[in-house]
């Protein structure tokens, strides 16, 4: 293993650690509910979340300068990892929005593992920058919250960004993102991904309910009684909406209940709010290699997949699924497969022994778990042509490489100028090594179409 792969390996085994162990659900409410009044208040554009694509325009950079005094900055590095809101101001494009709330972001996880000893060990901490926290009724075009990813990990500065829209393609219903940069009174902290929070505005504006149902983050039905650290019940998990969590145990009931693929995966498509999207996720979830998503399965000491919502709508009932954290992609060679030996989700020929992976976490096989193996050996069919509409119709991997390369125009000057970012050179080695891998996912997946059209047998069979 060369250096270059030692030392992503070892950071990822770090980001890992953290953010399974600690892994939690929502954040804490503001503390003002809005009154109707205040609501009246914001007009009618402001009513959804960026109606009109301005703050998640790919096509530029904006800067935010967060102005914040000595002594709120002080309260808020007194206790970093605290995820404690302070108050600030935030200047964009020439307008001043404030009172604001601001905090670092990312909880238990990647927070806490940025701070040792009480100093500080990342270059580049993510944010959280909270519009509401202390006016009810302010908005930034609709929006609440923003949130600014440091992208440590990612070398590249691109994948997130990149990984999201591909999801989008797929139909999926899924965060936008873009980049930005941030300043702290005026002074760069360098060049972020910001990535629209999965909060009460995004519910609303993507489904028909408006957001009246409940939104569940990291539990996966079958699979209740792997709940993570702080989620000492199933209400823990729910992020919005009524804390009323008997959808998600019928759901998980009926499905514990089915005793084939078959029985579960009917349950499964009578659950979801529409069954392409499963696969329309799949597809997108597997072209672009989401390795640290619901195909991961870190066993802590329960085994339990994480970064991921589920939305259950309140007229139908029925249930969607959404990405959630897409850093860990477009990685080739598979950083858990190559190096751990990790099945993929329909190598069903392996074994369901536990395997050893970052730092010796013991993890599974994601076909071991049980909706996985129905979606496999049941919905191949359907994945493999969800497959083909999105690498042969709604995107294709000329249109990819254009995206990289337009990214690489519009953020060259912000990755030289960003002194806690990767490198210039090490930037453009890392995009360049992203054409080969983004080459590499296609032609993986492509492999697995013409197995189809060649066979027409799904995994497991023959």
């Amino acid at each position: 293993m060369n250096l270059r792969i030692g030392a992503g390996l070892a950071l990822a085994a770090a980001l890992i650690v953290a953010a399974v162990v600690f892994a939690t659900a929502g954040e804490s409410p503001g503390p003002r509910v809005p009154s109707e009044a205040a609501e009246a208040t914001i007009g009618v554009d402001q009513q959804r979340s960026d109606p009109f694509d301005v703050v998640f325009d790919q096509s530029t950079v904006r800067t935010y300068n967060v102005v914040i005094s000595d002594e709120e900055f002080a309260r808020l590095n007194a206790d970093p990892t605290a995820e404690q809101y302070v108050q600030a101001a935030v200047e964009i494009d020439g307008q001043v929005y404030e009172p604001v709330g601001i905090r670092y972001k990312g909880f238990f996880g990647m927070l806490r593992f940025c701070f040792q000893d009480g100093q500080q060990t990342c270059a580049k901490l993510s944010w959280k920058l909270k519009f509401n926290h202390y006016d009810p009724a302010l908005r930034f075009h609709g929006l609440k919250r923003l949130n600014f990813h440091s992208m440590n990990s990612d070398e590249t500065q691109m994948r997130e960004v990149l990984s999201y829209q591909v999801f989008r393609d797929a139909g999926v219903t899924a965060p936008r993102a873009a980049h930005a940069r941030l300043e702290l009174n005026g002074e760069s902290l360098g060049l972020f991904a910001l990535v629209e929070d999965i909060d009460d505005r995004f519910i609303a504006d993507r489904f028909r309910d408006r957001g009246r149902g409940v939104l569940y983050k990291e539990v996966w039905p079958g699979n209740l009684d792997a709940l993570w650290v702080f989620q000492e019940n199933l209400e823990d998990a729910i992020a919005r909406g009524p804390l009323d969590a008997s959808g998600m145990v019928s759901f998980s009931e009926a499905f514990a209940a089915a005793g084939t693929d078959e029985e579960r995966f009917q349950v499964l498509m009578d659950s979801m709010q529409d069954s392409a999207d499963l696969f329309n996720y799949m597809a997108a979830d597997r072209l672009s290699d989401n390795w640290d998503g619901i195909v991961a399965w870190y066993c802590v000491p329960e085994c339990g997949n994480h970064n991921y919502f589920w939305y259950q709508d309140a007229l139908s009932g029925d249930f969607t699924l959404i990405p959630w954290d897409l850093e860990w992609t477009w990685r080739s060679p598979s950083t858990i497969r190559e190096f751990f030996d990790m099945p993929d989700w329909d190598d069903l020929h392996r074994s369901c022994r536990r395997r050893a992976v970052f730092l010796d976490i013991p993890a599974l096989a994601p076909f071991c778990d049980p909706m996985i193996h129905a979606m496999v050996t049941l919905g191949w069919e359907q994945y493999i042509e969800a497959s083909r509409e999105l690498m042969r119709e709604t995107i294709s991997l000329e249109l990819m490489h254009e995206r990289v390369n337009r990214l690489t125009k519009l953020l060259d000057q912000h990755v030289r100028g960003d002194l806690y970012g990767p490198g210039y050179l090490e930037w453009k080695e890392n995009v360049a090594r992203l054409h080969g891998e983004i080459d590499e996912r296609w032609a993986y997946i492509d492999a697995k179409i013409e197995a189809w059209d060649e066979t027409g047998q799904a995994p497991g069979e023959g």
